[in-house]
């Protein structure tokens, strides 16, 4: 892989999206020095700039493509020469399998799907050209070969590199397939081999990205070369294999607000940098309006500090020019996000908690988070623990770590569930949930032994409730809490119960309901809910419900609070606490000996019922006061808040050092010293 070390410092960076028709008025204030003074303006230090959109037009002069017609000039050259008079780095922008104008001047290079039509969307700009087509080898390699040869760019960002949905019928992919396997590719195996074909999408991606990737390197081996997609949780591991960065798109409306924090605690931990790029529109992509300055400030604070490259991404007007209030907006923005990047580049996260899940096997087109890892995570960071994620397909050494949580969803084989219980027997704390670990052929749990319970069958019902654990409760009131989730039904085999199941009050049925269709709580099982088990000389947790999930999918605060009540009754060593609330989110980076505690400030507005928006926009966010913090360790000599540079007073403390942040707007960073 390429040295990153230049995208890892240049963390102010700007997607520029030019889809361009060909409209007459199309590109006629397309300036060159308009549009860097704008970047300059702004502080961006990388910009993503276009060298073909999805229409097909190509925005440099090409001898291959489809020059856009109403430019007048090199308009790529030019810009990319005035971006480097202003050290700005510039990403190469590519459109792959998105290109209206090779469609429509070679039909037969669509996509097609499984009722035999192209693939394309009536006045749009998604015609989608098969990469087994003529089209790769006639325009794309061509295409890149000119524009790696002809122009001093610093890297690549190839857009929607494959085939739509993995699914291509065309008469190239039938021949093919063919050759591939010695059977036809028919519609009809959709339902009777669908694997095969899913996976004959995905490898003819890679085949595309692989050919892409060795071209360009052969040419200019220093280039940062990537695609939309790779190191992103849940897609093809393949793909990482030819891309030097990772992309990662990230919009509230596509989870939640702290699926920046979520995917940036992911990203960390590749060893590769990976942008985080969420956009200065509300709601999303074509909307050309405008974030309140306190809502990008909070999104771009959240991806930096937790590790992610930021990446904002703004659209041209139709005319080539750029709205210049936009880029006061992103410069007042990137100006907050300066101040704080001596505390924030090239450094990594304390370990402590490491979060295994998974995300939708869906290559790209879902895009909200799953809730088995979005609410494991949320109540991760409301309970203020410092965590890394991690792929259940790429299960790290666990030897740093003091514990470990596995939600519902994560796929484990033999070999990581001895992973787990030797890092357990060594000392750590596993914390599982619901069916983590559960072998389908034998019928059996892969860590029963570690887990202290057996499985015994699933719960008939949709819900149930969880007994009171006068301990783990803290402060919730004493009354058995609600899960709404089918439970698993396991049996003690040395693991001590710390809540029970307890049934509905009666049967949840049309004929049998209790005013609603949740009824109380009724008998209670000898199931249990909550179980603690000792192996080794260490602890293993089990949740007998997917309470990640539950949570995830109600934010029903009680679930929350019942799981980080048992995590800190079992997990003793936090590098930090903090006496805060749930919207404050903090976590601890390091950089040799230096460590800087980052605290971000979450509060969003009033929602209401929309039907036509995915979120509320934040216009303002509340300071917070007095947030008192314990870190675990006597040897600390300065506290000092930044970028303020005001040293805080500290106390020593039975467990370490404490200090007190006077007030938090929307972020802020305490240097450890």
């Amino acid at each position: 892989m390429q040295n990153s070390s230049w995208f890892r410092e240049r963390i102010r960076q700007v997607h520029l999206d030019f889809h361009m028709p060909e409209f007459v008025d199309a590109m006629l204030r397309a300036d060159p020095k308009h549009i860097v003074g704008q970047l300059v303006k702004a502080r961006v230090n990388v910009v993503g700039l276009f060298t073909k959109c999805h229409f097909g037009n190509s925005y440099y002069d090409t001898k291959y493509g489809y020059k856009h017609p109403y430019l007048r000039s090199d308009w790529f050259g030019e810009v990319l020469e005035e971006c480097h008079k202003n050290d700005i780095k510039v990403i190469a922008y590519y459109s792959l399998a998105t290109d209206v104008a090779a469609c429509r001047h070679n039909p037969d290079w669509y996509q097609i799907n499984a009722e035999g039509k192209p693939k394309s969307t009536a006045g749009t700009c998604w015609d989608m050209p098969c990469l087994n087509s003529p089209y790769r080898e006639e325009l794309v390699i061509p295409q890149l070969r000119e524009i790696t040869e002809n122009y001093d760019i610093d890297g690549y960002m190839i857009d929607m590199p494959y085939q739509e949905h993995h699914l291509c019928f065309c008469k190239y992919c039938r021949k093919k397939f063919e050759e591939t396997h010695g059977f036809p590719l028919e519609p009809a195996m959709l339902e009777t081999d669908r694997e095969r074909v899913i996976r004959f999408g995905i490898d003819t991606a890679v085949e595309c990205m692989r050919e892409i990737y060795s071209l360009v390197k052969g040419i200019k081996p220093h280039l940062m070369v990537a695609c939309n997609g790779a190191w992103k949780m849940g897609e093809p591991g393949a793909l990482d294999q030819c891309s030097d960065y990772g992309l990662w798109e990230s919009q509230p409306g596509w989870g939640t607000f702290l699926g920046h924090s979520i995917r940036s605690r992911y990203a960390r931990t590749l060893g590769v940098p990976m942008q985080i790029m969420t956009v200065r529109f509300t709601d999303g992509w074509g909307m050309l309006t405008c974030k309140p300055p306190a809502q990008l400030k909070y999104e771009v604070a959240t991806i930096a500090a937790n590790g992610g490259i930021v990446n904002v991404g703004d659209q041209a007007q139709p005319d080539g020019s750029l709205q210049e209030p936009v880029y006061d907006l992103i410069g007042e923005v990137f100006r907050f996000l300066e101040e704080r990047e001596p505390y924030v580049v090239n450094a990594e996260s304390v370990k402590h908690v490491a979060l295994i899940s998974r995300n939708t096997s869906d290559w790209y087109w879902n895009k909200p988070g799953d809730p088995h890892l979005f609410g494991a995570a949320k109540m991760l960071i409301e309970g203020h623990w410092q965590f890394d994620l991690f792929e259940d397909l790429r299960m790290p050494d666990l030897k740093p770590y003091s514990a470990v949580v596995v939600t519902a969803n994560a796929r484990l084989d033999e070999a990581q569930a001895e992973q787990l219980r030797a890092f357990v027997r060594d000392g750590g704390v596993l914390v599982l949930e619901g069916m983590a670990g559960f072998d389908q052929a034998s019928r059996r749990f892969l860590l029963e032994d570690v887990m202290g319970v057996r499985y015994a069958g699933q719960t008939p019902y949709d819900y149930a409730y969880f007994t009171v654990n006068e301990t783990v409760w803290g402060d919730l009131p004493r009354i058995p809490h609600l899960a709404l989730h089918p439970f698993i039904k396991v049996r003690a085999d040395g693991a001590t119960a710390l809540s029970r199941l307890q049934w509905p009050y009666t049967v949840p049925s049309e004929n049998r309901a209790f005013r609603s269709t949740v009824t109380p709580a009724g008998i209670v099982s000898d199931f249990p809910a909550i179980s603690v088990n000792t192996y080794g000389k260490g602890t293993c947790l089990y949740f007998a419900v997917p309470v990640s999930k539950a949570y995830g999918e109600t934010n029903h605060y009680w679930l929350r609070r019942i799981f980080n009540n048992v995590l800190n009754s079992y997990i003793k060593d936090r590098p930090f606490t903090a006496a805060a609330s749930p919207t404050v989110e903090v976590n601890m980076m390091r950089r040799g000996d230096r460590r800087f505690l980052h605290l971000i400030n979450f509060q969003n507005n009033h929602s209401t019922y929309k039907t036509k928006a995915n979120y509320d926009p934040i216009e303002y966010i509340n300071p917070v006061h007095g947030i008192e913090i314990e870190v675990r360790d006597p040897g600390i000599r300065e506290a000092i808040l930044q970028p303020e540079g005001v040293a805080l007073e500290l106390k020593r403390t039975e467990n370490g050092t404490a200090f007190t942040v006077p007030r938090l707007d929307i972020y802020c960073v305490v240097e450890l010293r």
